[in-house]
């Protein structure tokens, strides 16, 4: 099914939410036309990427320093 096996998705993760945290979640997943563990998921990989490029800017200037 894969051609590269390192793409399967195999692990899960658990994440409690409110009510009206769901509804939102849904809502936006409705919106942006995706499943909703998609969305989640593609939220969690841009907040890595943002954290990701903020710890490397951060490594700059303290190195330039």
């Amino acid at each position: 099914m894969y051609d590269d096996p390192t793409h399967i998705r195999d692990h899960e993760i658990k994440v409690r939410l409110s009510d009206a945290e769901l509804a939102v979640v849904d809502a936006l997943a409705r919106y942006n036309r995706r499943q909703r563990a998609a969305f989640i998921r593609e939220l969690v990989m841009a907040s890595v990427s943002r954290c990701e490029a903020h710890e490397a800017q951060s490594t700059d200037t303290n190195q330039a320093a």
